[in-house]
């Protein structure tokens, strides 16, 4: 596979996670209303926001957390190496992506254990 076609294939992944990361979230202030985020969704929040570099008062406040919260997850996802720090900007790592595609996947499964009850 060549770089090119690698990276257009990374870019799709994305596009797709970034749909159904949208969709997830969007179903569940729909049907869920006042319920809160659970821990893997505040951290494929923040790892899907974090695919182009952002500064921590952009993730701050597009994720809505406050700074002690954002402080917690920041310093778990970077010591996992799921982001990484470059002066002021984070990003999402490779591994960090797996990460989405991955919880991608695992609610598609679980929305199908679901539907099927």
């Amino acid at each position: 596979m060549t770089s090119s076609s690698s990276s257009a294939l990374g870019s799709s992944r994305v596009n797709s996670q970034n749909f159904q990361l949208a969709f997830l979230r969007n179903e569940k202030e729909y049907n869920a209303k006042g319920i809160r985020r659970g821990r893997l969704d505040i951290i494929a929040e923040i790892l899907l926001f974090c695919e182009q570099p952002k500064t921590k008062t952009g993730i701050m406040y597009n994720t809505n957390l406050n700074y002690s919260q954002l402080k917690m997850h920041m310093d778990s996802l970077t010591d996992q190496g799921l982001l990484v720090k470059d002066i002021n900007m984070f990003s999402t790592t490779e591994k960090g992506r797996e990460f989405l595609h991955l919880f991608v996947r695992l609610n598609g499964l679980l929305e199908d254990f679901n539907s099927q009850s």
